[in-house]
């Protein structure tokens, strides 16, 4: 089990921390406003700190030092930066993922005090949770009209899938893989080839009627 700081509660943050907490790991939401806050612990249960997460104080009573994983998603870049050093600071061996709003601060964010940045504009839950999850698997599109899904499943860093092929996955019954996706972009229909680490694989699979 894990434990995830997730700082900056909003849509994206909040199914995050749905997922990880449904994968079994232990979640802390940090946001300033009373009003977040309420929505996590109604949602979820009382997961969440009223604070600032560049906060020092505040870091220390959501248990920075003991957390595996610190993610800044507040949709503002400053505070981003500013909260990923200082848990940093405070946890060195921590593993601080950022949300990059704006593309002009890239290069800010591209130093040793962050493990991984995500642009807004990426399928930012899915990119994420599958650095820290051994895989994800998310739903992408549904075609209510002929009962099937397309979905995305996404190979972690240290997941059991890496070095498999696909027909050694276990996909859900009468699934079809539609493609896989390198993390450099790269689309293949080469199926006999093996997983690496954060590829992607598309397929389609049959909901109930």
């Amino acid at each position: 089990m894990l434990y995830i700081i997730i700082a900056g509660i909003n849509n994206l943050s909040y199914q995050l921390g749905e997922g990880f907490i449904t994968q079994g790991n232990e979640v802390t939401f940090i946001d300033p406003k009373q009003f977040n806050a309420d929505r996590i612990e109604k949602s979820l249960g009382f997961l969440s700190i009223l604070g600032n997460s560049y906060n020092k104080k505040t870091l220390l009573e959501a248990g920075i030092n003991r957390a595996d994983y610190f993610i800044a998603a507040h949709q503002n870049d400053e505070n981003n930066l500013v909260s990923c050093q200082i848990a940093k600071f405070i946890n060195s061996d921590i593993k601080v993922i950022t949300l990059l709003n704006s593309k002009k601060n890239r290069e800010i964010f591209l130093n040793d005090d962050f493990d991984y940045m995500v642009d807004y504009d990426e399928i930012l839950g899915n990119s994420i949770n599958s650095y820290i999850s051994d895989y994800s698997n998310m739903n992408i599109f549904t075609d209510n009209d002929n009962y099937t899904e397309i979905r995305i499943m996404s190979a972690g860093t240290d997941s059991r899938i890496i070095g498999k092929s696909v027909s050694e996955i276990e996909l859900p019954n009468n699934s079809k893989v539609i493609a896989i996706i390198s993390s450099s972009g790269n689309i293949s229909h080469n199926f006999s080839n093996t997983i690496n680490s954060l590829d992607k694989i598309i397929f389609q699979v049959p909901i109930n009627k």
